[in-house]
C-alpha cells in the first residue's frame, strides 16, 4: 500500500479544524458526547465529499 504523506496531512488538518470549537460546534448547548457525535458525522460527510478533490488536486492524478 502506499502512503499519501500530504493526503495524511489533509485529514489531519480537516480532523482539526472540524473538532469541537475549533471553526463551529454542533449543537451548541449540547453534551459533550452529542458534540462529538455531530462532529464525527460532519467530519465523515466532509471528508467523503472532499477526498478525491483534494487527492487530484494535491498528486495531480
Amino acid at each position: 500500500m502506499m502512503h499519501h504523506p500530504l493526503m495524511i496531512l489533509f485529514t489531519a488538518l480537516l480532523f482539526f479544524v472540524l473538532t469541537p470549537g475549533i471553526l463551529l460546534t454542533l449543537p451548541a448547548h449540547g453534551s459533550l458526547a452529542t458534540k462529538a457525535m455531530v462532529h464525527a458525522f460532519v467530519f465523515a460527510l466532509v471528508y467523503h465529499f472532499t477526498n478525491k478533490v483534494a487527492y487530484k488536486a494535491l498528486y495531480g492524478h
